[in-house]
């Protein structure tokens, strides 16, 4: 589950230009606006992400304006990302004294902070409810290994995601500022992050494939949605015929992609129709994504899209800083070039699974802005 609100060390402190009583807080990768003097390079702090959700409790009492919700901000000129709280607030949501303050600390639950989430409200509306579990169904239930046979075995798989894939959710790289040590002399390769739904799909035959009702899986970001719906999955996936083409495979085989066009995202791109980029091609056999030739590969052979490649070749320097990937995810759609680009994903050439994604300030500073008039 993500972290929205950890303990960090304040890295740096710089002045802003023009202000006298904000300066520049520099946290892992993030940048944010605090009071002048609230605090000092070192420091431990409590980091809280935008997007975030704050109760209505009065340590955060100046964010009722902002209906307690965290967002980028731009002030004298600096974009502001996240809020820096003191470690102090602890204890008024009855941490006690002397409790360990360790940097990574998770203090999400403590602080009863949840994630502002537009995505799995709409995607919960497609939630079928669970069947009623009678007698000794019932009881076997609470042992975890029953309830994993059983998913296996077909029943009950519209509460759950499937365990035979992994949702996709990159790390940003704010948040993995050491990553650039670690991958150093890494070959990568970058494509656009489309600002659109999460989508999986997938053929899967299980041991048991005759009580398995059918083995073909849609899902959102969270749920798999066994029952033919309207949603906007599965109208991809009847547009596409993505079932047919995945059967043709001739394996147990899994996509995952961005849904975007109309309805989705305030349909930023402009499209006529909904429209399918995949991202991950994963062999479920195997568990092991396609690499990036095997990947595109089989978006033609398959007759699918894929998300834009914008640099086939970045190789990974000890060198590069965080500031140098937000400004490189920057920059105008592929899709419409009229348009921002959300960001990006940077991934390893030769694994799939090892990837970080930045999400463009410019973007998000548009969004907002853009939401707020729709709002109005």
């Amino acid at each position: 589950m993500r972290k929205l609100a950890h303990i960090e060390k304040v890295e740096k402190i710089e002045p802003i230009e023009g202000a006298d009583f904000i300066e520049k807080v520099t946290v892992l990768g993030w940048e944010v606006c605090c009071k002048v003097g609230d605090f000092k390079e070192g420091d431990l702090c409590i980091y809280i992400e935008c997007d975030s959700i704050l109760p209505d409790h009065p340590v955060f009492e100046f964010m009722r304006d902002r209906k307690f919700r965290v967002r980028i901000i731009k002030l004298r000129k600096t974009v502001s990302q996240g809020l820096v709280m003191p470690i102090s607030i602890l204890h008024d949501f009855g941490v006690q004294e002397g409790w360990p303050t360790i940097v990574g600390d998770d203090v999400t639950d403590i602080l009863k902070i949840k994630k502002h989430d537009p995505q799995a409200q709409h995607e919960a509306k497609y939630k079928p409810r669970p069947k009623d579990v009678k007698g000794i169904t019932a009881y076997l239930q609470s042992f975890a290994w029953f309830r994993k046979l059983r998913y296996k075995l077909g029943f009950k798989r519209v509460r759950n995601f499937p365990t035979f894939i992994a949702k996709t959710d990159e790390e940003r790289v704010q948040n993995i500022p050491h990553i650039f040590k670690q991958w150093d002399g890494t070959e990568t390769y970058i494509t656009e992050k489309l600002a659109g739904m999460s989508s999986t799909y997938a053929i899967y035959n299980c041991l048991f494939r005759k009580l398995n009702r059918d083995n073909f899986y849609v899902c959102s970001r969270n749920i798999n949605l066994q029952r033919e719906n309207n949603s906007e999955w599965w109208e991809v996936a009847r547009k596409f015929d993505i079932k047919n083409k995945l059967k043709k495979v001739g394996k147990n085989i899994g996509i995952q992609g961005e849904i975007v066009g109309p309805g989705v995202e305030g349909n930023i791109y402009k499209l006529k129709e909904l429209e399918f980029f995949i991202y991950n091609v994963v062999d479920l056999d195997k568990r092991k994504r396609y690499n990036i030739e095997d990947k595109l590969l089989f978006c033609e052979t398959h007759g699918f899209k894929s998300v834009p490649v914008i640099n086939y070749s970045f190789p990974i320097l000890e060198t590069i800083t965080v500031k140098d990937i937000v400004e490189m995810s920057n920059g105008k759609s592929v899709l419409n070039k009229d348009v921002e680009r959300e960001g990006i994903v940077i991934r390893d050439i030769n694994n799939d699974h090892k990837s970080f994604k930045c999400v463009s300030p410019v973007y998000d500073l548009k969004s907002e802005k853009r939401k707020k008039e729709e709002t109005k």
